[in-house]
C-alpha cells in the first residue's frame, strides 16, 4: 500500500508507505504539528510514519536536515521553535494531572466488569492545558459494556466532577471485540499512544487483534516508555459483585443503558466518532479524527519540498512496511 493523497489532493490517507526515511521523518513531525507538539528523537523514531528505521538512522536523517531542530532536543517543522516553550509548559501541566489520572484509572479498574484501563488523548502524551480533559478506553467483560460504563460514570465521572476534573470513559469495547473498527493514521497513534493502567494482558492482545495498526507506525511496539505501574484491579469484591449482576436483571439493565444512550445520542445524527452496539460505546462528539487527518493533508500539501525530492533523499529506511 501507499499512503498519498489522491489526485484532486482532497483524500484521507488511509494506508501506509513512505518513499524514504527523510519523508517519513517530515511526516511524522507534520502530523506531531497539527497538535502543536515538538518530538525528541526517541519519539520520532517510535512515531515514525510507514517506516521501519533504527534509531540511528533516524538521528542521521535528522542530521541532513537540520533546519527540524528547534532546541532543547526537540524537532519540529521549520519556524516553529516557539513549540518547545510550549512543550515545557504543558509537560509540567502533565505533571500536576498525572496522579489524578493514575488515581481515576485505578478506581475504574475496581469496578465491576473492568477488564482493562488505559489513558487515552492529550494527556497520554503529556501535551495538556490546565482544564484539558481525562480520556481513557475502557474493556469490558462481555455483555456488560453498558452496566460498566454506567457504574464509571455514577462512581468515578461525577466524582471527579465535583472536584473539578472532566473525566471521559470516551471509548468501551467488550473483551471480545477488541479489533478497533476504524482503521487510520489518525486511529493507529490512538491505540499505539494508550498508556495501559491496568490489565496488561488484555492490552497485549488489544494491540494483537489491532495490527494493523503496526503497518502505520511499524516502530511503536509495546505502550509508550513511560508506562506506568499497573493496578490489579478489585479482587475479591469485583467478583463478588459481578457474580450479583450475572444475572437476568444485570442483563435487563445493560440493554436499557444501551437503548437510553442511542436516544441521547440519535439528535447528533450519523457520525464515525459514535458507536452504540452491545460490543462498543464510543462517545466522541465531533469529528475530530476527520480534522486531525485534514489539518495533517495540509500540512503535507504545502511542503515546499516534493514527494520526488524527498525520495531521492539518502536513506537507511529499513523498507518502507508495504502489503
Amino acid at each position: 500500500m501507499d499512503m498519498r493523497p489522491s489526485a484532486d489532493g482532497d483524500s484521507i490517507w488511509e494506508a501506509p508507505g513512505t518513499r524514504s526515511l527523510d519523508e517519513a521523518v517530515f511526516y511524522t513531525l507534520a502530523y506531531a504539528d497539527v497538535f502543536s507538539y515538538p518530538l525528541t528523537l526517541g519519539e520520532i523514531h517510535r512515531y515514525l510514519i510507514g517506516a521501519t528505521a533504527t534509531p540511528e538512522a533516524v538521528a542521521d536523517a535528522l542530521v541532513r536536515h537540520p533546519e527540524y531542530a528547534v532546541g532543547n532536543g526537540c524537532y519540529a517543522l521549520p519556524g516553529r521553535a516557539d513549540l518547545v516553550e510550549r512543550r515545557e509548559q504543558r509537560s509540567r501541566v502533565a505533571a500536576t494531572m498525572w496522579p489524578r489520572a493514575l488515581a481515576y484509572g485505578r478506581a475504574m479498574a475496581r469496578l465491576p466488569f473492568v477488564r482493562m484501563v488505559a489513558l487515552t488523548g492529550a494527556l497520554s502524551m503529556a501535551n495538556v492545558s490546565a482544564h484539558d480533559d481525562f480520556d481513557y478506553l475502557i474493556v469490558a467483560a462481555s455483555g456488560r459494556v453498558w452496566l460498566t460504563r454506567l457504574f464509571i460514570i455514577q462512581m468515578v465521572v461525577k466524582r471527579a466532577a465535583r472536584c473539578g476534573d472532566e473525566v471521559c470513559p470516551n471509548y468501551l469495547v467488550a473483551e471480545h471485540a477488541l479489533a478497533l473498527q476504524e482503521r487510520t493514521l489518525y486511529h493507529a497513534h490512538e491505540v499505539v499512544q494508550m498508556v495501559p493502567l491496568s490489565g496488561l494482558d488484555v492490552y497485549r492482545r488489544l494491540r494483537a487483534e489491532n495490527r494493523w495498526a503496526d503497518a502505520f507506525l511499524p516502530n511503536a511496539a509495546g505502550p509508550p516508555s513511560f508506562a506506568v505501574p499497573l493496578s490489579s484491579g478489585g479482587g475479591a469484591y469485583q467478583r463478588w459483585l459481578e457474580a450479583s449482576m450475572r444475572t437476568p436483571l444485570g442483563t435487563w439493565l445493560d440493554r436499557r443503558e444501551m437503548a437510553r444512550m442511542a436516544r441521547k445520542l440519535s439528535v447528533l445524527g450519523e457520525s464515525e466518532e459514535l458507536s452504540v452496539s452491545p460490543e462498543r460505546c464510543k462517545g466522541h462528539v465531533g469529528a475530530h479524527g476527520h480534522m486531525t487527518l485534514e489539518a495533517f493533508m495540509a500540512r503535507v500539501r504545502n511542503d515546499p519540498m516534493s514527494r520526488e525530492q524527498r525520495s531521492e533523499q539518502p536513506s537507511e529506511c529499513q523498507g518502507a512496511v508495504r502489503s
